[in-house]
């Protein structure tokens, strides 16, 4: 029912009484304990790599020149297979003037189908994450379809047969002729649609987020260019982190976005260690 003084008012009335009911509310939020943050991976035929740093509170001041102060030294990181143990070296890497400590597995290689344990013991604390190197899982094949708008770009298009067996998870990268693999903007698939189907699809290009010029022909490659695609086998605790971080990035910045819990599997602190068991295909599209 309409109550007869509200009919015809104006909006501007109406915004006049909604702003008198209003007042600035200043929140001191207390400040938050940092923690300790992995980004760790094992592959297949590779070494084990871990980078190590301290989160930051949200509304704290960031200063590129200060970005080595993040990453952490001097840890203890072990990575042991079920059988066999090994402590990773430091290394120090030099980046545009930034240094970054990296910590490499030397004298152990990522296997299919195995389990690795994850210890990271630094400033006082310990942390531990276990993660999967799945069987791969490649495409079938791999082509291109040129676009009507623009006979100077090309779209991919693939070819996959999911395995019978659900719980099977996926992440892609992309590179362009001597461009480094690129992760796509959403990277992740699983099967709970598709199990045990064959289906075509399309593969966007990789971008990175960084560099606002990677988004210029969302998605397209150039004519000319060769095209590689890193199709990843991952482990449900995996697909989980990508699958919930990228959601929180596309709706960074709107008001409107829901929370979202980043599901990190990583125990005592936050970030990810994973496994991925890759496969790799190539296309040269002509020009």
């Amino acid at each position: 029912m309409e109550l007869p003084f509200l009919r015809g008012m104006g909006v501007a009335l109406a915004a006049g009484l909604l702003a008198a009911c209003t007042r600035d509310v200043d929140i001191t939020l207390p400040p938050s304990e940092p923690q300790l943050v992995v980004e760790g991976r094992i592959e297949t035929g590779v070494p084990p790599l871990v980078l190590l740093s301290r989160s930051t509170g949200f509304y704290d001041d960031f200063f590129l020149d200060s970005v080595s102060s993040y990453f952490v030294s001097g840890a203890r990181i072990t990575v042991f297979n079920g059988t066999d143990s090994v402590v990773l070296t430091e290394l120090m890497l030099d980046t545009a003037g930034v240094r970054i400590p990296v910590y490499v597995g030397v004298g152990m290689v990522g296997e299919e189908g195995k389990s690795y344990w994850l210890v990271v013991e630094a400033e006082g604390k310990k942390l531990q994450a276990v993660t999967t190197i799945p069987r791969a899982l490649p495409l079938d094949s791999l082509w291109w379809e040129a676009m009507p708008e623009n006979d100077t770009l090309a779209r991919l298009l693939c070819r996959f047969t999911d395995p019978p067996e659900p719980g099977n998870y996926v992440r892609y990268f992309t590179k362009r002729n001597s461009e480094p693999f690129l992760p796509g903007f959403n990277s992740v698939f699983e099967d709970d649609l598709v199990n045990g189907q064959s289906f075509d699809f399309p593969l966007d290009r990789g971008v990175d987020r960084n560099n606002p010029e990677s988004f210029n022909d969302y998605g397209l490659f150039k004519r000319g260019d060769t095209i590689t695609v890193k199709w990843c086998a991952i482990d449900a605790g995996h697909f989980e982190f990508w699958r919930t971080l990228e959601f929180e990035l596309s709706g960074q910045g709107s008001p409107f976005a829901a929370p979202v819990i980043i599901k990190s599997n990583i125990e005592g602190g936050q970030g990810i260690w994973g496994g991925y068991a890759p496969s790799y295909h190539q296309l040269l599209v002509p020009r």
